[in-house]
């Protein structure tokens, strides 16, 4: 597939989801075609080359732009899709749009600034070529906690599910007869995919699997409300991009706001409250919340005045 018919995909899905409910009659369609030198190439949108573009877009994206009949115009079938942040199809169809639009910026290379993703990523295909199939994987590991000279572990593991958080990505597994475990793939060493079969429980969800979670790890906390008073401006960041899904506002007021949530209070959810430091103040749970206060008082020690 060439970039450029990514390109008018991308273009196309942009185009009418903008046009929102109401829709696209396709002669608007083409004059915007035309307008867009980089996307038409000079050329004028043919009828025939929309209903393949239309067909293309879903079965590589798996989104239906359907007829409006009574104003004989196109949208998107599920708009909610691509509005859905933690969507897979949102995900897949945002990477592929910044993708396109900076390959098409190279004179503008030195005022886009990405951050560097760890190691691991170049296992991603294998591993979704393994999902796909419903194959075994066998992987080295060598998690963080092991020294230099320690040999790295064989892993054969049945692959359920890809997560991606806070720049890395994480491969949840069944390993033998034990509990569904999380591997980080910037410390697998290589990876292959074996000719062996293993079945999918029908019941998984890997959505439902990490519901309670804040990030990856799973832990054997119970799933509690948990309640945080953070000040007006941090409230602001929070109500744009929530902690978590399960987020709510219980109370807001000019000085504060007060955010309810339902979820296991693991280790990565408590760094994270360590990361908002003094503008937020654990309401509940008490024993979260003298946790957060033992935190902060050996935190304080570490970092006082030295003798």
């Amino acid at each position: 597939m060439t970039k450029d018919l990514i390109k008018r995909y991308i273009w196309l899905i942009d185009t009418i989801n903008q046009a929102g409910d109401e829709g696209i009659t396709f002669s608007r369609l083409a004059e915007k075609w035309e307008q867009n030198i980089l996307v038409s190439g000079g050329k004028e949108y043919a009828w025939r080359t929309f209903m393949n573009h239309k067909k293309d877009v879903f079965e590589l994206f798996g989104i239906q732009i359907e007829c409006k009949k009574s104003s004989n115009s196109y949208r998107i079938a599920d708009r909610r899709e691509l509005k859905d942040a933690a969507g897979f199809k949102r995900w897949m169809f945002d990477a592929l749009s910044l993708g396109n639009q900076l390959s098409e910026s190279v004179a503008l290379r030195g005022r886009v600034l990405l951050e560097d993703n760890p190691s691991g990523q170049e296992f991603v295909s294998a591993i979704l070529e393994a999902m796909r199939n419903n194959k075994m994987l066998t992987f080295s590991y060598k998690p963080f906690w092991m020294g230099e000279g320690r040999v790295s572990n064989l892993f054969h593991v049945e692959p359920y599910a890809l997560k991606y958080f806070k720049r890395r990505w994480y491969l949840l597994a069944k390993y033998g007869d034990n509990p569904l475990k999380i591997y980080a793939l910037d410390r697998m060493l290589d990876i292959d995919i074996e000719f062996e079969d293993f079945t999918l429980p029908d019941d998984f969800d890997a959505e439902d699997f990490f519901n309670s979670c804040f990030g990856i790890i799973v832990g054997d906390e119970e799933p509690q409300i948990i309640k945080l008073k953070v000040d007006a401006f941090q409230a602001n960041y929070l109500c744009s991009l929530p902690l978590h899904h399960s987020q709510k506002v219980v109370e807001n007021t000019a000085e504060y706001t007060v955010f309810s949530y339902f979820l296991r209070p693991t280790f990565d959810f408590k760094q994270e409250l360590l990361a908002l430091g003094e503008q937020v103040e654990v309401l509940e749970p008490k024993d979260l919340r003298a946790e957060m206060a033992s935190i902060g008082k050996t935190i304080a020690a570490r970092n006082g005045k030295k003798k």
